[in-house]
């Protein structure tokens, strides 16, 4: 009965237009109010969110995303571009194939798949066209190989998902390195297939890697190397054992932060105060939507929530084969309206233990299919950014790229099936 109230508060208050946010409060304030408290009281709610605080993994997604936007507003993106290029581009698919390891790279530093196809598509993409390659076809590889920087680390996702399911981040991280990996790696052969035919404009191509050759090896990673670096050190960090997530996290901040303004110049101080303010409205979001969902875990636990559905569930479902698909198939739909992960996880992590499946191998899958999610329409966001950047409607966009997600999809299903082709990464 309880789960029915609040369901059908917080449906009701999102197609009324309230935030995801928003809805969370008032589902939890509302029923609480109309039943003078005989559900729950408000110092009950309060508790429940001040447990969520405090959580090492909040404090690494606050500082991924600062470190991720003060980079995104220091310009590494052309850098590491022309560090790519210049040992590249002897390939015929130079360019192409330097634009989607851009964009692969840079969700490696940004770990947010939004800005990956905000930056990388609004520099590379132009670049594209210019020489002659086919403008649609791009506009959803660099979508796709962009919407990875949520699922390869540092990953939004990823952290999202541990904080609401209370596992581990780094252990995490290694899986979804893997999965995420592949699906770059299948990325990029589709690149190189399509560019068997279309080859663009060879001649302004040849020219313009001459120039960018004339400016010698030494400048050219001069510049670049510093972007190169971040990932290398986060990762190398963290996978090492040197450095825990959150050590990283803060490590990426000091470290953009040096090479922004002090190597770079790219950002004065008015700039990089600038960059933190507009972190700090995207961690203010996030952080409440993951304290509703801590907190809309606790309410489960109070009235056996969990247990509850979690019966019914495997009364149903009688392999963990078949959770995998369905969990594939409902955070899939669910992906297409807005991001389910605050409303899912807390729900299907214990069912999925309760099948004796790996968390780790789940979790990062299940945090792929958010990555990707962010593809595919009516509202993927990604669709709406690279839209403008390309100059082509959403939907064309949408459709040209379904077969791209697909493929994303089936590798991401394959790891969450047969768990043991990415345990290795942490065992």
């Amino acid at each position: 009965m309880l789960g029915v109230i609040f369901g059908v508060f917080f449906v009701v208050l999102l197609l009324f237009g309230f935030s995801m946010v928003a809805a969370y409060g008032a589902a939890f304030i509302i029923p609480s109010l109309m039943t003078g408290g005989s559900l729950y009281q408000m110092s009950d709610i309060v508790g429940w969110l001040t447990s969520a605080a405090g959580k090492t993994t909040y404090v690494a997604i606050a500082l991924f995303v600062v470190s991720g936007n003060i980079m995104s507003q220091g310009q590494l993106t052309e850098k590491i571009f022309n560090v790519f290029r210049y040992f590249l581009g002897r390939f015929r698919s130079c360019i192409p194939l330097v634009a989607v390891l851009t964009a692969i790279f840079y969700g490696m530093i940004s770990g947010s798949g939004m800005a990956v196809v905000a930056a990388v598509g609004a520099m590379v993409l132009p670049i594209l066209i210019e020489y002659g390659y086919d403008r649609l076809f791009f506009a959803c590889m660099i979508a796709a190989a962009g919407s990875l920087g949520q699922l390869i680390p540092p990953s939004s996702a990823i952290l999202q998902y541990c904080a609401m399911a209370g596992t581990d981040e780094g252990q995490m991280f290694k899986v979804g390195a893997v999965i995420g990996l592949t699906c770059a790696t299948a990325l990029i052969v589709i690149t190189l297939l399509h560019c068997r035919k279309d080859q663009g404009d060879q001649t302004k191509i040849r020219e313009s890697y001459e120039a960018l050759r004339a400016e010698g090896i030494g400048k050219v990673i001069g510049h670049g190397i510093w972007g190169i670096l971040s990932p290398v050190i986060i990762l190398g960090g963290i996978f090492s054992g040197l450095l825990t997530v959150v050590e990283a996290a803060a490590v990426s901040v000091v470290y953009a932060c040096i090479v922004s303004l002090f190597i770079y110049k790219s950002l004065d101080l008015k700039g990089l105060w600038l960059a933190i303010v507009g972190s700090v409205k995207n961690v203010a979001s996030v952080a409440m939507m993951l304290a509703f969902a801590v907190a809309f875990s606790k309410l489960m636990d109070v009235f056996n929530g969990g247990e509850i559905i979690g019966t019914a569930i495997t009364s149903v479902l009688s392999s963990p084969q078949a959770f995998i698909f369905v969990s594939i198939i409902v955070m899939s739909i669910g992906m297409m309206f807005m991001n389910p992960i605050a409303i899912i996880v807390p729900i299907v992590a214990p069912i999925a233990a309760s099948f004796g499946i790996d968390p780790m191998v789940y979790g990062a899958g299940m945090s792929g299919i958010v990555a990707i999610g962010s593809l595919t329409p009516p509202f993927g966001v990604s669709l709406y950014i690279m839209a403008p950047i390309a100059k082509v409607e959403p939907f064309k966009i949408a459709k040209s790229i379904l077969p791209l997600w697909g493929i994303m999809t089936l590798i991401i299903a394959i790891y969450m099936f047969f768990p043991q082709l990415s345990t290795w990464a942490y065992m």
